[in-house]
């Protein structure tokens, strides 16, 4: 996609990154009739809504098909039905409903179902996939046993992508042995899936998402991810093993931890091969009330320079922490979320590249000041879940605000009104003002 296309309006942006990057987007209805059809002529994609189409497919290697939630049910089985009998050489599929045959795809390389879960053993042993994003539900013995069978029979995986399965079991050991294996998203919620074993060799891996450390890493090793550049790790609690596995990491640009008790270990990053590179950084924490007596401050130099998104979520964290990210150079994207300091000042020339702040949850937080010049690029705030916070004057130091998102600080509907009018006397100059109830 070239600059001139969006330009003329062919391609639409629909969403951006926080660094302004394009992150979706969508075709004009024009352009997109156009490629379909000019797909169809090349037999290049076909696309499908019904059964007739179905059978005209027959030589087809990409399928895309849109059931239509207006079809009947018994239409959309008899569709789904027809696929694997209709489309034996087919290469591609995206479908938004269930396939009940997805085992005789014998040539499938790439499968992305988003509709409803499904159970592995529909899929059986698809030895050729390359992408894989589906839905899976594994609970019972059957299904552990019908997963592996299906995960493990892919020699040349390249993407796996399971975020939105409901799985009750680890990724067989066998998955990370396949050295093809580039991204692997795992499901962020659920249970705890253990990353790769000690003996894996992933050289061609670059995202590692929803894992947790492996108690053996302690005693036989750490496993080669010398490649890695996102990684989301949860459910951590052992940070000798998790710092001994980031000092083999180079090449890291992103890295996303949550845990009992994260940050108070790993905060100081200046030790790690990838500091000066990282520039997307996550560190939340959940807290056990047999903590409750840590306390932390943050230091100029706990975080790499070069970050452009940071969420901090630390509960002990008792200070001012803007004195230290204010001068965080390139920093566009900043969350702060379940900390108990009172007061935050955020000082002239600091931020000087802030686009978007989010505060939520701070729960203690009364006091925010805001010097002129300071976040001169400022371009959205969101607060929630801030009770104590009082409405500073000085928000009108945010000249070039576009967009406040606030939560009412009471369930009293008098109370929220005088505060909603006193947000909005202060906040004239911002386009667009929008309050709601936690």
């Amino acid at each position: 996609m070239t600059l001139n296309m969006f330009n003329r309006s062919m391609i639409q942006v629909t969403d951006r990154d926080f660094d302004g990057s394009i992150a979706s987007c969508r075709i004009h209805d024009v352009l997109r009739d156009l490629a379909i059809q000019k797909a169809k002529e090349n037999n290049f994609l076909m696309t499908s809504s019904k059964i007739d189409d179905i059978h005209n497919c027959s030589q087809t290697r990409r399928l895309a098909i849109n059931y239509g939630w207006d079809k009947e049910m018994e239409e959309r089985e008899l569709l789904g039905q027809s696929v694997a009998s209709t489309t034996p050489n087919l290469r591609s599929l995206l479908c938004s409903e269930d396939v009940p045959k997805f085992s005789e795809l014998r040539y499938l390389k790439v499968l992305n179902s988003f509709g409803n879960r499904h159970k592995p053993e529909k899929f059986g042993e698809l030895s050729q996939l390359r992408y894989v994003k589906v839905r899976l539900q594994v609970e019972s013995e059957v299904d552990v046993y019908n997963f592996q069978t299906f995960i493990g029979g892919m020699r040349f995986l390249q993407t796996l992508d399971l975020r939105r399965s409901l799985i009750d079991c680890d990724l067989p050991d066998c998955v990370w042995h396949v050295k093809t294996l580039r991204h692997v998203f795992l499901p962020p919620w659920g249970r705890l899936s253990s990353g790769p074993p000690s003996s894996a060799d992933l050289i061609n891996l670059q995202t590692l998402y929803g894992v947790t450390s492996r108690e053996s890493w302690e005693v036989e090793g750490i496993p080669k991810l010398s490649n890695v550049k996102s990684l989301t790790i949860r459910g951590v609690f052992q940070w000798n093993t998790i710092a001994t596995l980031l000092g083999t990491m180079k090449h890291l640009n992103s890295l996303h931890i949550v845990g009992d008790d994260a940050p108070l270990t790993i905060i100081d990053m200046r030790s790690f091969p990838f500091y000066h590179g990282l520039q997307i950084l996550s560190l939340a924490e959940y807290q056990r009330p047999s903590h409750n007596h840590k306390k932390i401050a943050l230091e100029v130099g706990m975080f790499p320079i070069n970050l452009t998104w940071l969420l901090f979520g630390n509960t002990h964290l008792r200070e001012d922490p803007m004195p230290v990210l204010e001068k965080l150079e390139n920093l566009r994207h900043l969350e702060l979320s379940r900390s108990k300091f009172q007061q935050m000042c955020c000082h002239n020339r600091g931020f000087g590249q802030l686009e978007t702040l989010r505060l939520w949850y701070l729960e203690k937080l009364e006091e925010w000041k805001i010097e002129k010049g300071a976040m001169p690029m400022l371009n959205k705030l969101e607060i929630s879940g801030c009770p104590l916070l009082r409405v500073s004057e000085e928000l009108h130091h945010l000249t070039i605000l576009q967009e406040l998102e606030w939560t009412f600080p009471s369930d009293d509907d008098k109370i929220n009104e005088a505060f909603e009018n006193e947000v909005r006397n202060i906040c004239k100059h911002v386009p667009s003002i929008e309050f709601s109830k936690c």
